[in-house]
């Protein structure tokens, strides 16, 4: 579990990038989208969010979270388990077993 969590940093700040990036892009697309359109600003505003631009933003900004999310559980997975290990040796050492 530690080579796991030594190799996956680089891909944890990776897929916490891409959520950024895919959240920052779905906003741009929502402002092109509402700019672009006419009529009242409900009217503007449902034109941008049933557009397939918008769609296509969205899931990628949903599969990014679910990447990230992924990332995350199985990290702090394996800081669980060593904290878990390290308390288990503390109690063992404090009890005077080998």
């Amino acid at each position: 579990m530690l080579t796991y969590l030594a190799t996956t940093d680089d891909k944890f700040a990776s897929a916490k990038a891409q959520l950024e990036s895919t959240e920052i892009l779905r906003k741009r697309v929502r402002a092109k989208l509402f700019l672009a359109s006419e009529g009242t600003v409900a009217e503007r505003q449902a034109e941008a969010e049933i557009s397939d631009e918008t769609q296509a933003a969205d899931d990628a900004y949903v599969s990014a979270l679910r990447e990230f999310e992924s990332l995350k559980a199985t990290r702090q997975r394996g800081d669980l388990i060593i904290e878990v290990w390290r308390s288990l040796e503390a109690s063992r050492r404090r009890s005077g077993l080998q």
